[in-house]
């Protein structure tokens, strides 16, 4: 598996922002703020992205424009998810 931590863009700094190739059948993406509390900060709400979880990706495009409102993807991570995925091809 590979998992890929993407510097959040300004104005998203709270957020944690993954991405990644889990062999067993799917790429995977994550956006998640870790800081929120409901508790302090009942009225906000912040956006969570989940892929991967329950659903088949075989594109990395498709994580990648998920997570590309928060964060800055290098030019070179689409390689280097498609080469992970190469490496430890979906199992059957």
């Amino acid at each position: 598996m590979s998992l890929y931590t993407l510097t959040p863009k300004p104005g998203f700094e709270r957020y944690t922002v993954q991405v990644g190739w889990n062999p067993h059948r799917t790429y995977v993406a994550t956006v998640v703020d870790f800081t929120w509390d409901p508790v302090t900060e009942p009225d906000r709400q912040p956006d969570t992205v989940h892929l991967g979880r329950f659903e088949t990706i075989l594109d990395p495009a498709e994580v990648l424009a998920a997570v590309e409102p928060y964060a800055d993807i290098s030019a070179d991570l689409p390689a280097r998810l498609r080469a992970d995925q190469a490496a430890h091809p979906a199992r059957r």
